[in-house]
């Protein structure tokens, strides 16, 4: 139990420590009727100074001056427990507790007893208590990680999650720097959530740390669960989301950002957006690409060139490798009947599973492109 709640006790000393070296000899005022906020100051001075043990007398005349604050309930309480003196401790948070729910350590608290209890409810309604008067709190991470280590905590914090609090998108945000456990955790929350909570944007860094983390599959699953679905294994094909302002991540197209190629977003008279894409140097480059995860097996790809010359269009050549290889870039074939559709066929191994689908662009030959799809043939299917 003084495990979890020493998260909490921990920002505690850090702030009364520097207050004590930045202000040793600050006045104080303990011992007359309205002492309550100087008696809580001295209490917290003690607790790092001399020990829990110390900050017990300060902390009770903090309570005598002020007995309906929880803040000084809850010094009381944490100078108790810290000092072994667990029953009164106890006690102490039992009034802490009916006293309001702001008290971050009276919450803390009572999560870990809900923990140590089993009652996995009662402990995402404290950790949402805590999260929701403030998402960033330092030890969020680590008390998230304590309710969502078993299934039942997982599904008791989903069904908090489904009310969308403020705290919902730093969970999926805030996750540079966590280990490969506690990402896994919070993907098997949002597909407890489910949808509506997230928007496709949210569902980006997490699923860029998943790649990062060699996770492909779950970061695929938590891309489609948030983002555009339909039976394409490519995202955004018809280029409707694209923000070529924006950086991206993810399973987002990516874009040159070379010196010597020029995109642009166009629309037609009826709304309808495609890519425009030019190279004004000397070499063939890729120009547009994007991130995809496949199993084994065959897959046609399709795209069209909408206002684009045949001749302009073959200078579009395209690949679907483990890494960027324009020895294999392929130029379309035409579908008989639609003079600006064209499709190629890819037979996947089982050297990788992320692939890089590449367009490759020869120079001065400017080109529209819309409606990419990719479908799996045969037994392939995506993950």
């Amino acid at each position: 139990m003084v495990g979890l709640i020493g998260l909490a006790i921990a920002a505690l000393l850090s702030g009364s420590d520097r207050q004590a070296r930045d202000f040793p000899n600050s006045p104080s005022y303990v011992g007359w009727p309205y002492d309550s906020g100087a008696a809580r100051a001295q209490a917290l001075l003690a607790f790092v100074r001399t020990g829990p043990a110390s900050a017990i007398p300060y902390a009770r005349r903090s309570v005598l001056s002020d007995p309906l604050s929880a803040q000084a309930v809850s010094i009381l309480g944490r100078s108790q427990l810290y000092a072994q003196q667990l029953p009164q401790a106890h006690r102490t948070f039992e009034v802490s507790g009916q006293l309001g729910w702001r008290d971050t350590m009276t919450q803390i608290y009572w999560l870990d007893q809900a923990l140590q209890g089993g009652d996995y409810k009662v402990g995402a309604e404290r950790l949402d208590a805590i999260l929701r008067q403030s998402p960033l709190y330092e030890d969020r991470d680590r008390l998230i990680a304590a309710v969502a280590e078993t299934p039942q905590g997982r599904q008791a914090l989903a069904e908090r999650l489904k009310l969308a609090p403020t705290w919902a998108n730093p969970l999926v945000s805030d996750v540079w720097d966590l280990p490969v456990d506690q990402v896994l955790q919070r993907v098997d929350l949002m597909r407890l959530t489910g949808k509506g909570v997230w928007s496709c944007a949210d569902s980006e860094k997490i699923s860029q740390r998943l790649i990062d983390l060699d996770q492909l599959d779950e970061a695929q699953s938590v891309w489609q669960l948030n983002c555009e679905s339909s039976a394409s294994l490519v995202y955004d094909g018809g280029f409707e989301h694209m923000d070529i302002l924006k950086a991206t991540t993810a399973f987002d197209w990516q874009l040159s950002n070379r010196s010597d190629t020029e995109i642009s977003i166009s629309q037609d008279t009826g709304g309808r957006r495609s890519l425009s894409l030019e190279v004004t140097g000397t070499t063939t480059v890729p120009i547009l690409w994007q991130f995809v995860v496949l199993k084994p097996g065959r897959y046609t790809l399709s795209w069209r060139t909408p206002d684009t010359a045949t001749a302009q269009a073959n200078a579009l050549q395209v690949s679907l490798t483990c890494r960027p290889d324009f020895s294999r870039a392929m130029t379309g074939r035409a579908v008989a009947g639609k003079p600006d559709e064209w499709r190629q066929d890819f037979v996947i191994d089982n050297e990788c599973r992320g692939h890089q689908l590449i367009f490759w662009l020869a120079p001065h030959a400017p080109i529209h492109i819309d409606d990419v799809s990719l479908v799996a043939a045969g037994n392939a299917e995506a993950h």
